[in-house]
């Protein structure tokens, strides 16, 4: 036996071999050199209700190369693009999930669970639009839930920086240049929906003929007659009165509101009468027989 001196016992004592030096004769290959093409699919995002609008993300291939079915609590369901899935028509608590076919091969999707939908304000206004002496600020709301629960309106009133009461119309008295912040949140036992703010800045209101007939105090002695016309202005305005429509004759004091009238020795018909009053800013009229 002859000695060398390339040493081929070097592999019997351990020496590493290169994996490409033998490969190339085809006795060796490394478990490396191949791999098993990995595939992942996933929904997004997890934290979901039925409001929400569910994607997809793949691993290892493209979505456009895949068949998609989505799946509600094991059930296929319809979807109108392969990718996404709108929850709409499915209910809290129900369970989605996603599954591709790629090359004969079924890769399913993590398990998301619908949670809670918050609710939703649809429609909101302060109410009465034209403010005016006797009338009271509320809100006008409209409010849904896409789980079907029952929603409560929680409210929240301030007058110029200050608590202004809890309920749906406002809790204190108001008047010109009072500014109004409302701040309506809808529950529905489980989650709060987004808050919407309104702001209202109080006009001028303008005053009103009190209309009660015990205080319209009226006198006729035969051939005087004499009338009194009361008004109330909210903002606390002094008033001046007018007769718009009344029969020769007839006045008004401006300051007071009185009406006086030297009825005719020869009337016998009903006289038509009238009566404005303004604030300056606004002008409330009332008329009779």
């Amino acid at each position: 036996m002859s000695c060398s001196s390339e040493k081929p016992a070097d592999i019997a004592k351990g020496k590493p071999v290169k994996p490409k030096d033998i490969a190339a004769s085809g006795e060796y290959a490394s478990p490396s050199a191949v791999k098993e093409i990995q595939y992942s699919l996933e929904i997004i995002p997890e934290d979901a209700s039925c409001s929400s609008t569910l994607s997809l993300t793949s691993k290892g291939f493209n979505l456009s190369d895949a068949k998609i079915e989505w799946l509600v609590n094991g059930n296929p369901a319809v979807s109108d693009a392969p990718s996404q899935f709108k929850a709409s028509g499915a209910k809290k608590g129900d369970t989605v999930q996603a599954k591709a076919i790629v090359k004969d091969r079924e890769i399913l999707s993590n398990i998301v669970k619908l949670k809670n939908a918050a609710p939703e304000i649809t429609r909101i206004k302060i109410m009465p639009e034209t403010f005016k002496a006797g009338d009271t600020l509320y809100v006008d709301v409209t409010a849904g839930d896409r789980d079907g629960d029952e929603v409560t309106i929680l409210h929240e009133w301030t007058k110029n920086g200050q608590p202004a009461g809890t309920e749906k119309h406002i809790g204190i008295p108001i008047k010109r240049g009072d500014k109004i912040i409302v701040r309506i949140t809808p529950f529905d036992g489980e989650s709060y929906g987004k808050r919407v703010v309104l702001h209202r800045e109080i006009l001028n209101m303008p005053p009103m003929i009190v209309e009660d007939k015990n205080s319209l105090k009226h006198y006729f002695d035969g051939k005087r007659f004499s009338y009194q016309v009361k008004a109330e202005d909210p903002d606390g305005d002094a008033l001046a009165y007018s007769l718009k429509t009344a029969p020769a004759g007839m006045t008004i004091n401006p300051a007071t509101g009185l009406i006086q009238w030297n009825v005719p020795a020869d009337f016998k018909d009903k006289a038509e009468i009238k009566v404005s009053v303004s604030d300056g800013f606004h002008e409330s009229c009332s008329g009779g027989h």
